[in-house]
């Protein structure tokens, strides 16, 4: 069966409609915010070593708060998480003005910590509820527009923040990515809470089955009854934890999927701070060099997005093992040596384009990817699962990082372009060589939207 089309998934589906439209508004708002923060830094300070902490508070609580949010999201109640770490953003989106105003690095810093702390709850409960919002058929299609949206509001934000920056100042986007947060709230409190975890029967009424055939439901307030969230009375963090990991362990397919990610990050961090050092220092447009590191963060951005409407469009194709096996190891491959060309360049245009075009393929391979596993993910673990990935990954580009700047003491950061692109190129042949050497396969209801044998993961 074809996956819906967006034209269906938004208008029939009335709950991810919602959701949608709230992760629209906060995430433009975030990536606004985004380069006031960096232009900040960059300002006060003038050292790569500051930008790096910067970057490192945002990565690290992928590592150190992730964990914990994903097992809250498969815990307690998605919906007011999301609302509640929406509120706390708006607030906290704020105190960039007064630590703007005294010059203060480490507030910046630090807030941006608080922020993606948050954050990380937030996209725990999105993303494990996502699933449960939408029909199989809707499933493909919802994980593309979401994750295509995000990438489209890094662009757009990144380049009007850019923009607003250079023609503003720096208050303006933070007072935008605080409006966007409630609003986002707003259209969150909206979506039942039941919608966004798995349902369990209970207390059903006699008059709904008869004779083995279904009744219509008297009202709202029985269809909630018949559906209430299953919440556990208390949260053992580390045995849950420990579970979850141990279904990673367990699960080859997921587990190598995590490990692709982790290699890949490697090598994926570096660009956080080569980006900035190339378009403040390399190639600058304007005194600040605000407007030409928004173009490359934006590149990178519009690459994704393209990349994850293609995704959309190859589902169909790759509903087939073989054909999705081979596709993620040459797709991050293929990207990897197209953005270490970017080594290679003599302008800020080149840069820019090699970097669009390698990230259409990596949002293509990263749309197809995160599509797989949450098909495969039971709803009791996916907040864990995804989460644990998040942090291995993210850890891993904070580390990758502080690489990078060790080695701009040596190489000029077009060359430590080079590195980076290679490193995250070699998970996709890693990947290669265990699908032609091994066991290893990838489970048929990975790719099958209606597979409904039990899983199959391969040795």
């Amino acid at each position: 069966m074809a996956s819906a089309t967006y034209k269906e998934l938004i208008k029939e589906n009335r709950d991810f409609r919602r959701l949608w439209t709230g992760q629209v508004i906060s995430e433009l708002g975030n990536w606004f915010s985004f380069i006031a923060e960096l232009g900040l830094v960059r300002l006060l300070s003038g050292s790569a070593l500051a930008t790096t902490a910067l970057m490192a508070a945002r990565m690290l609580p992928f590592l150190l708060v992730a964990p914990i949010a994903g097992v809250i999201a498969d815990r307690m109640s998605r919906k007011r998480i999301m609302i509640i770490t929406d509120l706390l953003r708006a607030g906290l989106a704020l105190v960039y003005i007064p630590a703007a105003a005294f010059g203060q690095v480490w507030i910046i810093i630090l807030s941006s910590f608080v922020m993606l702390s948050l954050t990380m709850f937030f996209d725990a409960a999105k993303n494990a509820a996502t699933p449960n919002i939408v029909t199989s058929q809707q499933l493909l299609t919802a994980n593309v527009l979401m994750l295509s949206n995000r990438f489209l509001q890094y662009t757009l934000g990144i380049a009007l923040g850019g923009l607003a920056a250079a023609n503003f100042g720096y208050n303006a986007a933070f007072i935008i990515n605080s409006v966007s947060f409630i609003a986002s709230a707003l259209c969150i409190v909206a979506i039942p809470a039941y919608k966004m975890q798995k349902a369990v029967a209970t207390a059903v009424a006699p008059q709904v089955m008869e004779f083995g055939v279904t009744q219509p439901l008297a009202n709202q307030a029985a269809v909630e009854e018949m559906t209430k969230v299953e919440t556990p009375a208390k949260i053992h963090f580390f045995d849950d934890m420990r579970a979850g990991l141990k279904y990673i362990w367990a699960t080859p397919f997921v587990r190598a999927i995590i490990l692709v990610n982790i290699a890949w990050a490697t090598g994926g961090g570096m660009p956080n701070i080569l980006l900035d050092q190339i378009g403040g220092h390399v190639f600058p447009v304007g005194d600040r060099g605000d407007w030409s590191v928004a173009i490359l963060f934006a590149s990178g951005g519009l690459g994704v997005f393209i990349g994850m409407l293609l995704a959309k469009r190859a589902g169909d194709w790759l509903s087939n093992e073989h054909r999705a096996a081979h596709f993620i190891g040459w797709a991050l491959l293929s990207h990897g040596i197209i953005f270490a060309a970017t080594g290679f360049a003599s302008s800020l245009w080149q840069v820019s384009a090699l970097i669009v075009l390698s990230r259409i393929i990596l949002g293509l391979e990263f749309g197809v990817q995160e599509t797989m596993v949450m098909r495969v993910l039971p709803d009791d673990y996916r907040g864990r699962v995804f989460t644990t990935d998040r942090s291995l990954e993210f850890g891993m580009m904070t580390l990758s990082m502080s690489i990078a700047t060790w080695l701009l003491n040596w190489l000029t950061p077009l060359q430590t372009m080079i590195v980076s692109g290679l490193l995250a190129a070699s998970p996709g042949l890693f990947w290669l060589l265990a699908i032609a050497f091994t066991r290893f396969r990838v489970p048929s209801n990975a790719v099958r939207e209606n597979y409904s044998e039990c899983p199959s993961y391969g040795d």
